[in-house]
This record gives C-alpha cells, structure tokens and sequence, in this order.
C-alpha cells in the first residue's frame, strides 16, 4: 500500500522550494502566501501530476527540472482556489485543517489578494521551467518546448473560468429548489463536482502525462481516470460534511448545511451517494486498466480513496 504521507512530504519539500522568499518588502503577502500553501493537505494533485508523468517517463533529471515545477504549480492553484473559497463571499469558513483560513488570519483584502498572487505564481513557475528546457538537454529541442507547452495548456485552460471557476461558479449560483425535478439536479451537481473537482484532478494526470510524452490517446484516458476519481472524491468530502467530526476533517462540519447548500447527500441520501461514489472508482478502475506502465500507485490510490475519513 502506498504511503501517501511519505509522498506529500516529498511535495512539501518541492513546495518549499518554489515558494517565494518571505520578505516584508509588500506586507505579509509572501507570508501569507507561504501560510496558505503549507497549511498541510493530502497533496494528491502534485503527486498524480508526478506520478502519471513515471507511467510514461523514468527520466529522473527531466522529472526534476520539468514535473516539479508543475507538481508545485497545481498546489499553488489548489491552494489559492482553497483560499478564495473560504472567503465571507463565497463559504465564510473560519477554520481549514485545524488552523485559521486565511482570510481569517490576516483579513479579508489580504485573502483575495494571497489567492490572486498563488493563481499568479503558477503561472510564473510553470513558464520560468522553459529557461531550463535547453539546459536539460544542452540544447534546443522543439518537442520538449511543445510538450511544456501542452501541459501548460491543461494546467491552466482545466483550472480557469471553464473548468475549476465555472464550477465555482456554479456552486454560488447552483438553485435549490426543492420542487425542481430530482434527475435534473442530480446532473447539475455532478456537472459543478465535475468542474469544480474533478477538473483540477484531470489537469495534474493530464500534465504530467503530456510533459512525459505520453499519446493523446493515453491522455484522453487519464482524462476518463481523473475525472470519474475526482467525482467520487468530491461525493465523499459531502459525505464527510455531515458524517466526520471537527478533528477528522480540521475544518467546520455541516458547512454545506450551514450554507444552505445542495448535495449529493441531501439530494439523494447518504447512503445512495456512497453507492455512487463506489461506482465512480470503479469506473476510474477500468479506465486504468488500459494504460500502460506500473499501475500500482494508482491502483492503491482508489483503494485508499474508498475508504478514506477525512
């Protein structure tokens, strides 16, 4: 069985790497920035995004000076976006793994500002990657800068105002009527987990897979993967909103409630929303069957998120 604090340790020190120096020289913004991201977290993204770029690649030199810097990136969009969905605007959550949000600590300006500047910072880390591309081969060599160029591609286009803000969006606008049809809800909610998810899971497979060389075909199916394991990982989080407990989750319970938010749960019970969640790992299951390469990672990891409490 994978050890998964092992490999967010592993990220944690990558983060460290790429986060910028804290200095005074603009208030707390580096700090708050450094705050934000190191805040813990399972760091599943940037270990997927590395981890579909060995399904396809052993080249350790290229793994460091190319998918780190992108392992890194995703973490700064998962935590800016983390960040802004904290805010009084959007969920007015005080409390996010067991620590104040950010927004919290140092104000509101300040964290729609550190969640503008991480947004940011990914895309400084991702495009700096290209000044090492000739140093990496003691050359230019087109296909590395189309495969940088590609993988930024998904990063950002799966993360913006169509993929991870829509479905922001969507949760800020979605209606909860509780005399509109069931079957039509059900569809809308999957499609705002899809966006608001699933999306920055397929960008991180899709990424690392790109920057590996990998087939579109082979892309197109982690695409299938991350989208099915993102659906069942968010069906579980609303799972856990009403089942866990404080310490499990180290963020508020009920929000979703407290919000008068509609979920998967609400909407069809927790019982028939576990049922989904384990239909959705199955289908990620047999899409990675086809893939090539050792599996085991991935395999593990739908193993750990069928049972996974907080």
């Amino acid at each position: 069985m994978i050890d998964l604090n092992a490999k967010a340790s592993q990220i944690n020190n990558i983060l460290q790497d790429y986060l910028p120096e804290e200095t005074k020289e603009f208030g707390d913004i580096t700090e708050a920035m450094s705050y934000s991201v190191l805040a813990g977290g399972k760091r599943l993204r940037a270990i997927m995004l590395i981890e579909s770029f060995r399904l396809f690649n052993n080249d350790s030199d290229m793994e460091k000076m190319l998918v780190h810097p992108f392992a890194a990136a995703v973490e700064f969009i998962h935590a800016y976006s983390l960040v802004h969905d904290d805010l009084p605007s959007m969920d007015n959550d005080m409390y996010r793994r067991g620590i104040l949000t950010t927004h919290a600590k140092y104000g509101h300006a300040m964290g729609v500002l550190t969640g503008d500047a991480l947004l940011n910072y990914a895309f400084e880390t991702v495009t700096a990657t290209l000044k090492s591309l000739e140093k990496l081969r003691g050359e230019v060599v087109p296909e590395l800068y189309a495969r940088v160029s590609n993988a930024a591609h998904i990063l950002f286009t799966k993360a913006g105002y169509s993929g991870m803000i829509g479905g922001q969006v969507l949760d800020v606008y979605f209606p909860n009527d509780p005399n509109a049809d069931k079957g039509l809800l059900k569809l809308r909610l999957l499609k705002m987990y899809e966006l608001k998810t699933s999306n920055l899971f397929r960008a991180a497979l899709c990424a690392g897979a790109a920057l590996a060389g990998a087939s579109e075909a082979d892309i197109k199916k982690l695409d299938s993967f991350g989208y099915n394991l993102g659906l069942a990982f968010q069906i579980d989080d609303d799972i856990l909103d009403e089942t866990a407990t404080f310490e499990q989750l180290g963020k508020d319970i009920g929000s979703d409630k407290k919000n008068n938010k509609l979920t998967i749960c609400t909407l069809l019970g927790i019982d028939a929303a576990k049922d989904l969640s384990r239909e959705k790992l199955e289908l990620a299951g047999t899409t990675l069957e086809s893939l090539p390469g050792n599996k085991e990672f991935f395999n593990d990891l739908i193993e750990y998120l069928s049972g996974r409490k907080k």
